[in-house]
């Protein structure tokens, strides 16, 4: 294994880069070996660093990831388990903070409003610019691209105080679902040509910003980190995109560290690394110190014996189905849930046989390093955010943004909730079933949901689906039958109680229109659609809303 630290040089402070690539899989990198040509900056600034080849998420969720890489805290000991799930907690000790309080000039750019600052990872960013958290009337909605990011920071590069060191953080949302690159491609391109499409796009523009460091010679005293919060994937288990799974599409991520004097040109180290670690070793090339993280500095000898936790709780907020923790260590990888696996990374890469019957001892001490994580000091409860935002998430695509007041197992907690991975068939269906229902196919598709939401009835993603099915069809009551059970979910979203107020408005049932939409307007006061139909149930005119929203 080559190392992956240079000899000894002068420490900081100096000033540090973090890129985040979002929905980045390690091997859509060119540097990764699996194809060519596809990130010739990136490529670049591998051949002048360090490549990782064995880093991984903590979580396949942009919020929860991207709240690692800041604190270097496993998401248990932070709280946001989820996409929209709350603000972090005042008392994180953010690896900005500490920038700041040392007087190192930060700022942050950021790509979509899934890292908007109401959930508060600005803690610390003297400059924390994102797009508009409102709808957009082009493009996809509540994003922005790559260049307009790297516009801004350029800017914000021009405009620094060259004397001070600096911690700047760019995120690149680009090559999220739905690929939509930039230039012309055939019209048989297929998903996965769309999306490196989309992240050859991106890495051309960071090559401008590593184009201005190089020009005012800031490059060689700048540590660059390039990092992903996460993969995606392209039918590997039947997956498609990420959140809900852990397999290894989603979870290994590329990670690059290039700086003259502290990390080795060339290198490619393969130590096992997690997205824990990124704060730490950032912040000792700041010359800065974050207190209690979880994580280790790359800047340190290589831990062999170390193992790093993963999880994803997606499925369970979206789908009802059990959570999903996991522990990685040497090449074994369990992944815990109500149907516990184990998979030998070295002789089975596909994690296709599972091992835990055969495993057991291995499986018991994995359980106890995920219990010790979760026994760990956790900072307060995630504070509530505005739920219009959260539908704003919702519509960049993740299915279920969640609510802070939702109570969360602990990762080990027993479980009759269906395993995700034995459930990625009914996803894939419920997948098909929303395709057809946006390209107007509802008999089609309320036909497959029915199915569906027999076969599991908790599933809230599928159940919001059909309502809508069956709105759209005008057979309101049968969308109030199966709305209903949600609205006394403790973490219902406000826009259940939307519908339900659309649905009691349209079958003459004014009063419990009312009450179903002021409460909606109670939890989510930001939702100028809500209060529009809550006039409209009033009698006050207004009320624009569609019936299927």
């Amino acid at each position: 294994m080559l190392c992956a630290c240079a000899p000894a040089a002068p420490r900081g402070p100096r000033s540090v880069l973090l890129i985040t690539l979002d929905t980045t899989r390690a091997d859509a990198l060119s540097c990764y070996g699996e194809r060519a040509d596809t990130t010739p900056a990136l490529d670049e600034l591998a051949r002048e660093g360090t490549l990782f080849e064995r880093a991984f998420t903590v979580a396949p969720i942009t919020l929860t990831a991207h709240t690692t890489l800041l604190t270097g805290l496993y998401p248990p000991r932070h709280g946001l388990r989820d996409n929209g799930i709350g603000a972090l907690d005042a008392s994180a000790h953010t690896l900005a903070e500490a920038a700041r309080a040392a007087g190192i000039q930060t700022a942050a750019f950021v790509g979509a409003v899934v890292l908007d600052k109401a959930f508060a990872l600005d803690q610390g960013f003297e400059t924390y610019d994102g797009p508009p958290a409102q709808r957009s009337t082009s493009g996809h909605p509540f994003e922005r691209p790559a260049r307009a990011v790297v516009d801004n920071a350029l800017a914000w590069l021009g405009q620094r105080e060259r004397a001070r060191p600096f911690f700047l953080w760019l995120h690149v949302y680009d090559a999220h679902h739905p690929y939509t690159p930039q230039r012309e491609l055939p019209a048989q391109a297929n998903e996965l040509e769309r999306y490196l499409a989309e992240v050859s796009e991106v890495d051309a523009e960071l090559g401008r910003v590593f184009a201005a460091l190089r020009a005012e010679a800031a490059l060689d005293t700048t540590l660059v980190c390039v990092t992903a919060d996460h993969g995606e994937a392209f039918g590997e288990h039947q997956e498609i995109t990420h959140g809900a799974f852990a397999w290894n599409p989603t979870l290994h991520v590329p990670l690059l560290l290039r700086a003259p004097g502290l990390f080795a040109a060339g290198a490619r180290s393969q130590q096992l690394v997690s997205a824990v670690d990124v704060a730490p070793t950032l912040a000792e090339a700041l010359g800065v110190a974050l207190p209690d993280v979880d994580g280790r500095s790359l800047l340190a000898p290589p831990d062999e014996a170390r193992g790093i936790y993963f999880e994803t709780y997606a499925g369970y907020f979206a789908f009802g189905w059990s959570p999903i923790a996991g522990w990685l260590e040497g090449r074994e990888k369990y992944v815990h849930s109500s149907r516990p696996e184990l998979f030998d990374l070295a002789a089975d890469p596909g994690e296709e046989h599972d091992l835990v019957a055969e495993r057991g001892a291995q499986a018991e001490r994995f359980r106890a390093a995920i219990a010790a994580v979760g026994a760990k000091p956790q900072l307060g409860g995630a504070g509530e955010v505005d739920a219009g935002l959260r539908e704003g998430i919702q519509e960049l695509g993740y299915a279920g943004a969640a609510s802070a007041r939702a109570v969360l197992p602990h990762p080990l907690e027993p479980s009759t909730r269906p395993s995700p991975h034995a459930m990625v068939g009914a996803w894939r269906e419920a997948m098909v079933a929303q395709e057809r229902l946006n390209k107007g196919k509802n008999a089609e598709a309320a036909e497959l949901l029915t199915r569906l939401n027999r076969a599991d009835p908790h599933n809230a993603f599928v159940t919001g689906l059909l309502a809508t099915a069956y709105m759209r069809a005008k057979e309101y009551q049968r969308a109030v039958d199966v709305l209903t059970p949600l609205a006394d979910a403790a973490d219902m979203q406000p826009q259940i109680l939307y519908k339900l107020g659309q649905c009691a408005l349209k079958l003459g049932r004014r009063e419990e229109a009312v009450a179903r939409l002021t409460r909606a307007v109670e939890l989510a006061p930001g939702e100028a659609r809500y209060r529009a139909k809550l006039a409209q149930a009033r009698g006050e005119g207004g009320g624009e809303g569609t019936e299927d929203e």
